[in-house]
């Protein structure tokens, strides 16, 4: 169909419409433009835009090719066409092909025509037809939508000219035709992946007029994974693609996909499928740590909280994970310095042991962790602390001793290790200076003020032996 049919075309429909007499207004008119796109060479004479006139005597705006006649001969003939598709044909009359109808259905909707009744009429015929809803999207060109864009609904096959026709025609079929029920999803997935239809219909959601289909459309995309066998791992990237952590525990989204797990679960007796794999595989250990630690505290979401983060330990527990990948994802980074008197540095501290009596040739210290995240002056801190809790000074003496051994490893000089271990340390107050020779060895100056029990401190005595 050409520019110039379609034009003419939506001229006939302006007509029918709006109930004006084609022939008598073109007949009867002193004065008619037409502003018509032509296919010739842009010369100054080839316009049609011109004035008409009814007398004898005046000039032409249409050329002879093209008489008046046979511009109402062919609005009448137009119009007759579309007033058709309004009236029911008889037993072997067309409307109009099957391949014209995204066309027409677009003049009659820009137009404000009957748009219902143009639909119900195609439908039908459709439907006398027997053809499937797979064959009515292909001839709604639906298939041929090719805008990956998720920025508004309107930019999706929701807001695709023919769209609501299909939804139509599906309901309708599947309503006729109880034993041979068809889903959309399989149409949808030949335009969007898994990912791609999943933020379709999370936007579809959001949307009043688009909100129960969305939700009818996601129902069938869950069971059509059921029914595939998809795992609860898969299934959570298409419900969370677009999810923070942080308020996971009551999205929606997350409560509608362990009802699937559940579902599956009750499926697959012989092959459970915990929650928790996927979640962290999404979103980090130490992330969902953080939230479940968070959602713990709220009543609402205490039990499953609690209930998901004792799978997470036992899971880094049995992971085989670096003690210092697991004291991070335990959250133990963020502590402070209180760390040893956490129960959850406790938990950590027996993985530690049990880690090292497996990996021989992997062990890793108490130091280790401890330092790649609090750095110097923060396990000093810690030692400090521990040091005042019965409870933990034996830990403080073990993670000191672990601090003075790595400095004499790195072959570090007494007086940086007397800097770090003395006048830095929380709480010191002494003040001692060393000063540098010119063949750059340094000695002590007199100490300017020193504190009673400086030379009988257990730093002071690691430091000197």
């Amino acid at each position: 169909m050409n520019s110039l049919y379609r034009i003419v075309l939506v001229l006939a429909a302006l007509f029918y419409f709006f109930n004006v007499d084609a022939a008598s207004t073109i007949a009867n008119s002193k004065l008619v433009k037409l502003n018509t796109p032509t296919y010739t060479h842009p010369l100054p004479g080839n316009q049609i835009d011109r004035n008409l006139r009814d007398e004898n005597n005046e000039e032409r705006g249409i050329s002879s090719t093209l008489g008046l006649d046979k511009i109402i001969a062919l609005v009448k003939s137009l119009t007759k066409k579309i007033k058709s598709l309004f009236v029911k044909p008889k037993p072997g009359q067309q409307n109009f092909p099957d391949e014209t109808f995204p066309h027409t259905f677009s003049a009659a909707q820009s137009l404000g025509g009957r748009v219902s009744t143009l639909q119900a009429r195609q439908i039908q015929r459709w439907q006398d037809k027997g053809m499937t809803p797979g064959e009515v999207y292909k001839q709604l060109q639906l298939d041929r939508f090719n805008e990956p864009h998720f920025d508004k609904i309107e930019n999706t096959v929701f807001g695709y000219l023919g769209f609501n026709t299909w939804v139509k025609y599906v309901d309708d079929f599947n309503e006729k035709n109880p034993t041979k029920k068809e889903s959309m999803i399989p149409s949808l997935l030949t335009l969007y992946s898994d990912v791609g239809l999943s933020r379709v219909l999370e936007m579809a959601k959001k949307a009043s007029t688009t909100e129960a289909l969305a939700r009818k459309l996601r129902m069938e995309q869950i069971q059509r994974w059921m029914t595939d066998g998809k795992t609860p791992g898969y299934v959570f990237k298409m419900f969370m693609v677009d999810s923070k952590v942080d308020e996971l525990l009551t999205n929606p989204q997350f409560i509608a996909w362990t009802k699937y797990v559940d579902e599956f679960n009750a499926k697959n007796p012989a092959n459970q499928a915990s929650m928790i794999p996927p979640i962290v595989t999404h979103y980090g250990d130490d992330a969902v740590f953080g939230m479940l630690e968070a959602a713990k505290k709220v009543q609402s979401t205490e039990k499953l909280a609690s209930k998901l983060q004792a799978e997470q330990i036992q899971k880094l527990l049995s992971s085989n994970h670096s003690p210092t990948y697991v004291f991070k994802a335990l959250n133990l980074d963020k502590t402070g310095d209180e760390v040893f008197s956490t129960p959850l540095f406790t938990t950590w501290f027996n993985y530690l042991k049990t880690f090292n009596d497996k990996n021989p040739d992997k062990k890793e210290s108490l130091l280790t962790s401890i330092h790649r995240y609090y750095q110097d002056h923060g396990v000093a801190r810690i030692v400090e602390k521990a040091m005042t809790n019965p409870s933990t000074v034996k830990l403080a003496n073990q993670l000191q001793d672990e601090r003075y051994s790595r400095w004499l490893l790195n072959e570090s000089s007494p007086q940086s290790a007397f800097y770090v271990f003395i006048l830095t340390k929380p709480g010191a107050d002494d003040v001692i200076r060393f000063r540098e020779r010119p063949d750059r060895s340094k000695y002590l100056l007199p100490l300017e003020k020193v504190s009673d029990d400086l030379l009988s401190s257990p730093d002071f005595k690691r430091w000197a032996q």
